[in-house]
């Protein structure tokens, strides 16, 4: 007996894509010859192993050399695919002359001729493969179509049935639940260690890890040479083990933002697990989480839903999406569905396309996640100084260690004065630093003092110290702006703000084409949101309570009665004609349809309703019932009361208005029926003031040189009249209102001189909102992006600085935000956080001052010192408690603070100009004047204080630090007002008092550190003489600040007037 092979083509459960190509037009079937061949049954399992890796060699070979070019395709049928994939499907190397496919093969039970079967195995293996992928590329091509809305090339591959077959799909009765296209994914353990090993390139690729490694190496080898391999390498060892660490650190710390990036990605997965989506597999309906859905899949979409992937649109009735203004009808003309939209009328179905991050919202929040360098210019000048400090720093390190090498080859160890240079650079773990302090305190000597001390300083940079601190003022600086108004995901969202130049909105926040807008909605027990799905017969009934209004009274033109329409037309879905056509008014009570409270009895459907409105206190007394957001109706009952109290405490502190709705199905025999009781709570509506306030706020952000653009989707009509309203548009000005489709057609060049001149753009997607904020930033801009919905996210990713706004926005615009604002006037909000934010930004431009101060004047001296005595005046420790104490004291005194008058006038924000940038020209002749006069009057002390001052050593070492110290304080005073000669202005006012805290802290500190050293005899301690002179030294810094200024101020009065002499 043999077994039976059978080779057939078509029966297999995989999908056959040339027999689908052929029934898309030309409805073709194909025949199937089946041809039964024997084995010998000895050889059927050896066979089968070296089939198998035979079979794995080739795909090997073939996936590393052969280009996938070469797929089975019929003359006869034709495909879906574009030009380009169709051309390259014709050049099979089995090409067939019809579109039946055969496979005639004899196979002996002669083992000497297994090569044959080899040869059809292989044949029939490649068959399938290349199916699958013709079959992707079929799929790819219908995303395309739908992404770019192509109805021209939909109607080509034969419309929505021809793409449902090409997807392996019945339109009625959907796909099969056992069919299994998921695609596998490497394992997570891969994918962080390939995450890891690419941030450590990354960490090893920077310029303070070779400088320090550069010092590490020559400390190494100059130790053995001065002492020995036993001792002698000690200090580098420990040098290397510390760049090791910071590298370790770096790595972790960029291999945390790597994967903190894909949280997005996994917090739209785990919404997509909490939404249910209706769709039809096997014919039958049933529902699954919105992340498990198929490509292939036949989703129903109802009133409420959200559209839950990319797709096709198959029928329904009146099928409608939510638009900015108006909704957007979808039909066969307009048959294309993309995530995120919500259905506002009507139902239907849809065939899936594309999944997850596969659809077009998906790609461009793909794409927008990348765009990694999105700081603004004054953190990029902030990062530049400091890598500029730690590159010099270590620099210095490196030239003190070789000045020292030449000075012990030349004979000139001087150990016996036990004193060596200390420089600084990166940060180091706080062991490091404990070692290194005992080390220095005990009076270890010679080079191993030295390089231990060189240690110390050279991993603890003062600007590792000005960094930290000004990280925690942002905070506290944040925390307090947007305390109870806004909430912020990133500390430095608030440093961002002070530097942005355009902001880009959409129409809320006040900028709409009326006095009023919606500010929250209230269902059940939560306020809805732009992501929120909330059940159809909900929306029906809220509809129908607002359009009431429109039947008592068909005129009206009330701002709370259109606000009201606009947004149940836009939001809900709502239709007048269908109020009018479908609802019957019985009676109502009262003659103003806009009173207090409202009651109106209709008829529809042949069903009665009662619809009531009014102040949500005096509505909830009638109400019995409530509904939840899934449209169940749920007892009131005293706990519900009270969280309701609670939502509208806090909806009229935020708007001032809330109107209730209620309902309930009476009937026409029980009078008793129709009386307002036993009511249906619907929802709770806030209204707010918006116009004048935002007017206002939008005029102040033009004075302080910020552009306001209008994005969306609306007419440029409807656009116009909010921009004229709101003082977007000025007269006689070139100011640019256009659509969306015309930015796009601009060339390059056109986009780049002309894109800050545009205020207004109409009828604009999510895309072109992107393709904005690039030219935008291109420009040197500094982009803020406001907005709501999920299908912003990309945008928001993308902006320098994404806001959202309110509780209408979506869980993930909020994820994508840095700020969040709550705060009822938005554009006055923003006014107020720019502000605080420039504010900020100049105490850290004072901050700064005063740290490269002490920088570089504390370097110089110990540099200067080293190199022609060869003694370093201060130690390692008094220089870290020195920057310690100036980095955290000073940054208390300088950066908290107050706001001064007319800042969005007078502090533009940083861009590019000279006249702006992170250290003026005035900050640099303070930092020139101070820095010198401390390092010519202390190296001076240094080199001839025996003569002018009768002491020397341990007092003269000991009165250069302190007069240094004292120096520092000084110029707390000098930092405050970096152009003005008068820095005591506003000194003694009560908003000044954390600066006057600082001073204190600041002496005292010093006074403790002076008495540890004088305890522990590292020290001497100084008598009268000697502590007036350091007072004296100091105050000489406030006498150089004045002469320096005057003379500053005259020359350039001079130039003025020699300017104005030659006009």
């Amino acid at each position: 007996m043999s077994d039976s092979l059978i080779v057939e083509n078509g029966s297999s459960r995989c999908f056959d894509v040339e027999a689908q190509q052929s029934l898309l037009h030309d409805d073709q079937s194909c025949t199937t010859t089946t041809t039964t061949t024997t084995l010998p049954e000895a050889d059927s399992t050896n066979f089968m192993s070296v089939l198998l890796v035979l079979r794995s060699v080739q795909v090997f070979k073939r996936a590393l050399f052969d280009p996938p070019n070469y797929i089975t395709s019929s003359t006869s049928s034709s495909s879906i695919l574009s030009p380009a994939h169709h051309a390259l499907l014709t050049h099979h190397h089995h090409h067939q002359d019809s579109g039946t496919v055969s496979a005639a093969l004899d196979i002996p039970a002669d083992p000497t001729d297994e090569d044959i079967l080899l040869s059809s195995h292989d044949s029939a293996s490649d068959e399938h493969q290349n199916n699958v992928d013709l079959q992707q590329i079929q799929r790819n091509n219908i995303t395309e179509i739908v992404k770019n809305k192509d109805l021209q090339g939909l109607h080509d591959i034969g419309g929505v049935r021809g793409a449902a077959e090409a997807l392996n799909t019945d339109l009625q009765n959907g796909i099969s639940s056992r069919q299994d296209i998921t695609a596998r994914k490497p394992s997570q353990l891969c994918q962080v260690l390939v995450t890891f090993f690419h941030s450590f390139l990354g960490a090893c690729n920077n310029y303070t890890v070779f400088l320090l490694s550069s010092a590490a190496f020559l400390s190494l080898g100059f130790g053995i040479k001065e002492e020995g391999l036993n001792t002698g390498w000690y200090n580098g060892g420990i040098l290397l083990f510390c760049v090791f660490v910071l590298v370790i650190l770096t790595t972790i710390h960029k291999c945390w933002e790597s994967i903190s990036t894909k949280k997005l990605e996994c917090s739209w997965q785990s919404r997509g697990k909490k939404i249910q989506v209706k769709v039809v597999r096997e014919g039958l309906s049933q529902f699954v989480h919105e992340i498990d859905l198929r490509v292939g899949d036949v989703a129903v979409l109802r009133r409420g839903d959200r559209v839950p992937a990319d797709g096709l649109y198959i029928t329904g009735q009146a099928l409608e999406l939510e638009g900015s203004i108006k909704s957007t009808a979808i039909d066969e003309q307009n048959p294309f569905l993309f995530y995120g939209r919500r259905v506002v009328n009507g139902d239907g179905r849809m065939l899936v396309t594309s999944t997850g991050m596969d659809t077009a919202w998906g790609e461009m929040m793909s794409q927008a996640m990348q765009y990694a360098d999105n700081k603004c210019k004054f953190e990029t000048y902030l990062h530049k100084l400091n890598n500029c400090v730690h590159i010099s720093g270590l620099l210095i390190s490196i030239l003190i260690i070789i000045v020292l090498f030449l000075r012990y080859i030349a004979g000139k160890l001087d150990d016996e004065r036990r004193f060596r240079p200390d420089t600084k650079g990166e940060p180091t773990p706080m062991r490091t630093i404990v070692d290194v302090f005992k080390g220095i305190v005990t009076g270890s000597r010679g080079s191993v003092r030295v390089l231990t001390t060189l240690l110390s300083l050279s991993l603890l940079g003062v600007m590792e110290g000005m960094t930290f601190v000004i990280a925690v003022a942002a905070i506290i600086w944040s925390r307090r702006t947007l305390a109870h108004r806004a909430t912020e995901r990133d500390y430095q969202a608030f440093l961002k703000m002070a530097c942005v130049t355009t902001i880009c909105t959409d129409e809320f926040g006040g900028l709409t084409k009326h006095e009023q807008e919606i500010d929250k909605f209230y269902v059940g027990e939560e306020f809805i949101s732009e992501s929120s799905v909330v059940s159809s017969n909900v929306l029906e009934g809220l509809s129908d309570g607002i359009g009431t209004l429109f039947l008592i009274n068909p005129s009206a033109c009330e701002s709370e009665f259109v606000t009201l329409m606009l947004w149940a037309e836009a939001k809900l879905g709502m239709k007048r004609e269908s109020v009018i056509q479908q609802c019957e008014m019985i009676e109502h009570s009262g003659c103003n349809p806009l009173q207090e409270c409202c009651q109106v009895l209709i008829v529809k459907n042949g069903n009665q309703y009662l619809h009531c409105k009014g102040p949500p206190q005096d509505l909830l007394s009638s109400c019995s019932y409530h509904y939840d957001i899934d449209g169940q109706i749920r007892e009131l009952d005293e706990i519900k009361r009270r969280m309701l109290a609670q939502a509208i405490g806090y909806m009229e502190a935020e708007a001032g208005k809330v109107i209730a709705y209620a309902c309930k199905c009476t009937t026409e025999s029980d009078q008793a029926s129709v009386e307002p009781n036993n009511l249906i709570l619907l929802a709770l509506i806030s209204l707010k003031e918006t116009r004048e306030d935002t007017r206002r706020a939008i005029l102040t952000l033009m004075e302080g040189g910020i552009t306001t653009i209008l994005a969306s989707g609306d007419d440029i009509a409807v656009l116009r009249t909010i921009g004229e309203d709101c003082g977007l548009l000025t007269p006689n000005s070139e100011d640019l209102v256009l659509t969306a489709e015309e930015f796009r057609g601009w060339t390059e060049e056109e986009k780049m001189d002309k894109v800050e001149k545009i205020r207004i753009m109409g009828n604009c997607l999510s895309s072109d909102k992107i393709l904005l904020i690039k030219c935008l930033q291109e420009n040197d801009q500094v982009v803020a992006l406001l907005a709501q919905q999920t299908i912003d996210a990309p945008a928001l990713k993308q902006a320098n600085i994404g806001l959202t706004y309110g509780t209408w926005s979506s869980e993930i615009a909020r994820k994508c935000c840095d700020i969040s604002i709550w705060d009822s006037n938005c554009f006055g909000f923003l006014v107020n956080v720019i502000e605080n934010g420039r504010c900020f930004q100049e105490n850290i431009r004072k901050f700064i001052q005063l740290e490269l101060i002490i920088t570089i004047s504390s370097s110089l001296i110990n540099f200067t010192a080293t190199v022609i005595l060869g003694d370093a005046p201060i130690t390692a420790v008094q220089l870290f408690w020195l920057n310690l104490v100036v980095a955290f004291a000073g940054g208390l005194a300088v950066l908290t603070g107050p706001p001064t008058k007319m800042l969005m006038t007078r502090l533009l924000p940083v861009t590019s100009s000279a006249t702006a940038r992170l250290i003026s020209k005035a900050m640099w002749r303070n930092i020139a004047v101070q820095a010198s006069y401390q390092t010519t009057i202390f190296v001076t002390l240094q080199h001839k204080g025996h003569i002018i001052l009768g002491t020397s050593g341990g007092h003269l070492k000991s009165l250069i630090y302190n007069g240094l110290f004292l120096c520092q304080m000084f110029n707390k005073f000098i930092a405050r007002e970096p152009e003005k000669k008068n820095i005591f202005s506003g000194l003694f006012q009560y908003y000044n008092r954390w600066f006057w805290v600082a001073v204190v802290v600041f002496l005292v500190c010093q006074a403790v550190f002076a008495m540890a050293e004088t305890v522990l005899g590292s020290s001497p301690r100084l008598n009268m003489k000697l502590w007036g002179v350091c007072i004296l030294v100091g105050l000489v810094s406030w006498v150089l600040d004045w002469a320096g200024k005057s003379l500053s101020n005259f020359a350039a009065k001079r130039a003025a007037a020699n300017d104005s002499t030659d006009l």
